[in-house]
């Protein structure tokens, strides 16, 4: 199939399929996490992030992907890590302000509340593509670096957090943040070792373990 073609095909069924998907699970769920989410701006936002990841995706899979791609994914990643923790609308203003130092402060806090279960799932997912998106982006070499840049990431979001009082700077937040980075990272060696996502001339490093 020409080139085109191709791209045209993948850019039709990721506009279905997310569409699709951001109205059967998103629609209902979202408004639990963000706030206002019946304002046509978020909504429509909201569908792009997901027809762009599904369109950039697929693009990964079978090696179509630009270098423009991967960053407009990553740029989506950021524009939702910061809907998310820092609601730049401010029309859902915890107002706290407080600092908490407790790393495991977590699990008192989800027992027998639900909305702090969801809140703990929220934490531990939120960093899992970090590392594979940071790759296929080719931002920074090898673990160390990443790691460094997704430190940096969470805790000037933490502490944007407490300073905007929007929520509060939270130890145990970044300990969940970095299960979930590291976890992320597990999950994209596999798939950064089999070429998928990788620019070509770095597909065979990644055929190699641990180098990443």
């Amino acid at each position: 199939m020409h080139g085109k073609l191709k791209s045209l095909v993948v850019l039709v069924f990721s506009l279905i399929a997310g569409i699709w998907i951001y109205m059967e699970y998103f629609l209902n769920m979202l408004p639990r996490f963000f706030p206002n989410m019946e304002n046509i701006e978020k909504t429509i936002l909201s569908m792009a992030i997901v027809v762009l990841t599904i369109y950039v995706l697929l693009k990964l899979v079978l090696r179509m992907a630009t270098k423009w791609d991967r960053y407009a994914l990553l740029l989506a990643y950021f524009t939702v890590l910061i809907f998310g923790l820092l609601r730049p609308d401010g029309q859902y203003n915890i107002g706290t302000g407080d600092v908490s130092w407790n790393p495991i402060a977590f699990l008192s806090d989800i027992q027998g509340d639900r909305a702090s279960q969801w809140v703990m799932v929220i934490n531990l997912i939120i960093f899992v593509p970090m590392y594979f998106l940071l790759a296929v982006s080719n931002v920074l070499k090898g673990f160390k670096g990443r790691f460094l840049l997704f430190q940096g990431a969470a805790w000037t979001l933490e502490w944007m957090q407490h300073i905007l009082n929007v929520g509060q700077f939270d130890l145990s937040d970044l300990l969940l943040y970095t299960v979930g980075f590291l976890v992320g990272y597990g999950i994209a060696l596999p798939i950064l070792k089999v070429g998928i996502g990788r620019y070509p001339v770095e597909a065979v490093r990644y055929r190699s373990m641990g180098r990443g």
